[in-house]
């Protein structure tokens, strides 16, 4: 499998729209690690509170350490959106990105921009101008200060601050 690793450039392209990105969808990363020869399996593990998505890659037919990838982010259970959509939402997220990382695979750069963007000063900026309190922010987020929110959090902040979603 590392040849077929190395062979590879571990670059995927980029197949699905999200809010203001696009990011390779959870079965194309499974049909690359499919077409390496690999397979994983993941589950959920909490941590001191917090739900993690582990993957245990499976190299050659023999399961490899488990990875810890990342945390899956809060769910929003509020406005009109459907709370089982929202928390599925959130753990395809952590799944696939835990995916990422546990092949050590990257995606085609065009989200690099979404990396480069000061999160916290960001949010910061748009409550500002939109009169949003931050306390209410940070208190639905389950975070104690702006620069702990998750991409995704982000995404659902600017979804909701462009008026999105409802709540």
């Amino acid at each position: 499998m590392v040849e077929k690793e190395n062979e590879m450039a571990k670059n995927l392209k980029k197949n699905a729209d999200g809010y203001g990105y696009t990011y390779t969808d959870l079965a194309a990363i499974t049909k690359a690690i499919g077409d390496m020869g690999g397979d994983y399996y993941q589950y959920i593990e909490p941590l001191n509170g917090v739900d993690y998505v582990v993957t245990v890659p499976i190299v050659n037919g023999e399961e490899q350490e488990p990875r810890r990838g990342c945390r899956v982010p809060n769910a929003t259970l509020s406005g009109k959106a459907n709370p089982a959509q929202e928390y599925g939402s959130a753990l395809t997220y952590a799944r696939r990105y835990s995916l990422l990382m546990a092949f050590g695979f990257a995606t085609t750069d065009d989200d690099a921009a979404v990396f480069t963007v000061d999160i916290a000063a960001e949010v910061e900026r748009i409550a500002r101008e939109r009169g949003m309190d931050m306390k209410k922010i940070m208190d639905h987020y389950h975070i104690d200060r702006l620069d702990q929110m998750t991409s995704a959090e982000y995404a659902d902040f600017m979804k909701r601050a462009t008026g999105g979603v409802n709540g």
